[in-house]
């Protein structure tokens, strides 16, 4: 049990540090939803995937790669149209994360998955790592779920599609309150916002990115946007779109939106930038 003992004086903020304070020494010991971490030393950049989410994502990577996929032993076996890998049944305490990543030099902590708004932790664990590390928090998100903004420097709002129909039929959900949370992200300038989205062929095509890419225009021109390119998922019918056909996306959709890139796979035949490590 926790007591909290307040004085008149105290302000708001004081009030939340407390309470933060206190939660964290109560679920110190609870298990949180990050199940792997992985860590480049060459740049200081460790990443804690959480599983579960609140989308029901039909071409969703993690059905056939739990794992980050730019590990030696994982890097090829994503361009295997059969392959599965196995499910996560190991999660992490607040304290063994704490224990992972304390010897660790970190510029960067990167909070992905699945969807890490979906663990009830995830404000106790950011603050107790910024009270630890000082370092710059990431978030990638599908933005159903408004992030604790102030506890973050930079986002990553991963954008399915803007059609409705296609979203629900994409998602198995509605994007009225995405499309909401990221105006309302974009209009807080302190944060590094980016975006991305899948180009799919025959799915979320060249139209539909350039939809996308219109909706971010008219929030903030200046917004970055990265298409990926679709990796095939067991038992969906979509092919994988050819290097020139995303590079001609991209350049089609840099007229809407300057600050276009995309990026697409060579089933491993380009080296990585840097090394990464598996911590958990």
């Amino acid at each position: 049990m926790c007591v909290i003992i307040l004085s008149t004086s105290d302000t708001i903020s004081e009030v939340i540090g407390i309470f933060l304070d206190c939660a964290v020494t109560k679920n110190n010991s609870l298990r949180t939803n990050v199940y792997h971490i992985t860590y480049s030393r060459e740049y200081g950049v460790c990443c804690l995937f959480f599983w579960g989410c609140n989308l029901s994502c039909r071409p969703c990577l993690l059905k056939k790669e739990a794992f980050d996929c730019h590990l030696p032993e994982t890097r090829f076996r994503i361009y295997d149209h059969g392959y599965k890998s196995k499910r996560p049944d190991r999660f992490l305490s607040l304290h063994q994360l704490h224990e992972l990543l304390n010897p660790l030099p970190l510029k960067q902590i990167v909070l992905m998955g699945a969807e890490p708004m979906c663990d009830p932790l995830l404000p106790v664990i950011l603050d107790s790592l910024k009270k630890s590390k000082s370092c710059s928090f990431l978030l990638l998100t599908n933005g159903k779920t408004l992030p604790p903004l102030t506890l973050l420097d930079e986002i990553i709002f991963s954008i399915k599609a803007v059609t409705p129909s296609l979203h629900q039929d994409y998602t198995n959900d509605d994007n009225e309150v995405i499309l909401k949370n990221f105006i309302e992200i974009a209009s807080h300038k302190f944060l590094l916002l980016h975006t991305e989205t899948v180009f799919i062929p025959g799915y979320v095509d060249e139209e539909e990115i350039l939809r996308i890419a219109a909706f971010i225009a008219s929030v903030d021109r200046s917004i970055p946007f990265r298409i990926d390119a679709y990796l095939p998922i067991q038992g969906l019918p979509w092919r994988v779109p050819t290097p020139e056909e995303i590079q001609a996306l991209a350049y089609r959709t840099k007229q809407v939106l300057p600050n276009t890139t995309c990026f697409y796979g060579d089933k491993g035949k380009t080296e990585l930038a840097y090394e990464i490590e598996r911590i958990f």
